[in-house]
């Protein structure tokens, strides 16, 4: 079993994978999981001298030995932070930490405004073992190495002494280390094979099921189906004897609010724009228009993820690709998605708000840069929520606009994993129009599937196909499934949908 140091730290080798493993336990210093006999690690992972990655892992409150692990990976919308927070570099997506998902939405606590965690009975780790990752290295607490200055929130970078820009010691790092899903889908898996090594080699049964879930939403879309097709084709080489390692039982791939595939889901911007679940039209008919031309025309958006996807065919590592799949992207986003954040003046997250009205706490960034509160997670550096050169890495290789996500999903439902799928049905950044397209054009047999009751904690919510035992806390419009090992797809009425049980 692992032991408390005297000293304030826990250190661990692990030399199969030549990985160090530091941590403390935050929950015995009063920090966020605060209940008897419920066990939370938060530390780094190094894996070599550039990768130092932060993770805060929270056992069950309740059996953790015999319940699954779940990693969350909450990677948010670009526009989360907006309306809110005075740094307008926060644009979320790749390059956003997960630390986000777990004050604000399924963690064991959130933060007061006296900046004082508070325990959340609904967290997820009620019925799961639950881990957060700062992934990519840079992000959250996670650095390849450091440096003392003032933060520059526009470009992620550290300057010398400023009055303008926060002072302190930041994380600095190569952004083009990780600049794809696959990339960052290799790191994950590694420092996942470290945790499970230290505990394999402390004698540690804590984390004796190896079954795995993984939880993610928005940009996640991407994270969500690359992340667990990797780690599943590290699983068969492990069995198969070509690599060493832990192998893991896949189970449920969950994504919320995803952006899956961009040349399926985003005509359905337009569309959502103006006729939405609430019938509020968002913007004229002049932009609306605009958007469908710049998807559909000769040179647009369509034709231009067209080429990106043959240049990946052909070469996914020639510059030119990355060039054309950058332009699609962006293009995409600039022409089709965003006049509805430049002329609608309405929240992106939820439509039925004026996006001036639209607010989350940010209490944690603050709680985050207490001293005391980086002592008891063991860090020594400032917390960046969102790092710009990391997002700046991935627009340069065009990674929105890869097609691959999809694919990676119809292999994971072809290996038996249960996918769900669930969206907000006031969110307009990846909303359930295009979310339901997405699932219907999977090749599986979800698609044929006829809408039926979906019943939850025996209310009837909306409509489903069959009722399976994984139960989702939200105000379900529309859904349908094909079997506990194929799809569900979820509509709520909520901007972003947490379920309550999801990690089961």
């Amino acid at each position: 079993m692992l032991q408390e140091a005297e000293t304030s730290s826990y250190l661990i080798r692990f030399q199969a994978t030549r990985a160090k493993v530091t941590y403390k336990q935050p929950g015995k210093h009063g920090i966020c999981e605060t209940q008897p006999n419920v066990e939370d690690y938060a530390g780094y992972v190094s894996l070599d001298n550039k990768t130092n990655m932060f993770f805060w892992y929270f056992a069950a409150r309740d059996d953790p030995k015999n319940k699954p692990m779940t990693l969350c990976v909450p990677s948010t919308s670009k526009h989360l932070f907006a309306a809110n927070v005075d740094v307008s570099w926060l644009n979320g997506g790749p390059g956003s930490d997960s630390l986000i998902g777990l004050f604000l939405e399924n963690g064991p606590c959130n933060v007061t405004e006296d900046l004082k965690t508070q325990w959340n009975p609904y967290s997820w780790n009620e019925v799961s073992n639950v881990l957060y990752l700062s992934q990519p290295v840079g992000v959250g607490f996670s650095y390849e190495s450091t440096a003392d200055g003032s933060y520059d929130n526009s470009t992620g970078g550290v300057n010398s002494a400023s009055n303008d820009d926060p002072e302190g010691r930041w994380a600095q790092v190569d952004p083009d280390r990780t600049n794809t899903t696959e990339i960052a889908a290799e790191g994950a898996w590694h420092i996942i094979q470290a945790l499970l090594g230290v505990a394999e080699d402390s004698g540690d049964t804590r984390l004796s099921n190896r079954t795995f879930n993984l939880w993610t939403q928005q940009y996640g879309g991407h994270y969500g189906p690359t992340f667990y097709r990797y780690f599943n084709d590290q699983n068969n080489a492990i069995w198969n004897g070509s690599t060493s390692g832990y192998p893991m039982t896949m189970e449920t791939l969950g994504i919320i609010s995803g952006l899956i595939d961009e040349r399926v889901q985003t005509p359905y911007y337009p569309e959502f724009a103006t006729n939405n679940t609430y019938g509020i039209k968002a913007v004229n008919d002049t932009i609306y228009k605009f958007m469908k031309q710049a998807y559909s025309k000769p040179g647009g958006c369509r034709a231009q993820l067209d080429e990106c996807a043959a240049g990946l065919a052909a070469d996914p590592t020639d510059r030119d690709t990355y060039r054309f799949c950058s332009t699609a992207a962006t293009s995409c986003y600039n022409f089709v998605e965003e006049p509805y954040y430049d002329y609608s003046g309405r929240a992106p997250q939820d439509i039925r708000q004026l996006a001036a009205d639209f607010k989350l706490p940010t209490y944690y960034l603050d709680f985050l840069a207490l001293p005391s509160t980086q002592d008891a997670l063991g860090v020594r550096i400032n917390y960046t929520a969102t790092n710009p050169n990391i997002t700046l890495a991935f627009t340069r290789t065009g990674d929105a606009a890869y097609p691959y996500f999809k694919a990676d999903l119809e292999t994971l439902l072809r290996a038996g994993v249960r996918v769900v799928l669930s969206h907000g049905d006031a969110d307009y950044v990846a909303n359930w129009l295009g979310g339901e397209a997405v699932a219907l054009a999977l090749d599986h047999r979800f698609a044929a599937a006829s809408y039926a009751p979906f019943v939850v904690d025996g209310v009837e919510r909306g409509e489903k196909e069959e009722v399976i035992s994984q139960q989702i806390d939200g105000r379900v419009a529309r859904a349908k499934e094909g079997s506990p090992s194929g799809t569900i797809s979820v509509r709520g009425t909520e901007g972003i949908l947490v379920p309550r049980s999801a990690a089961v």
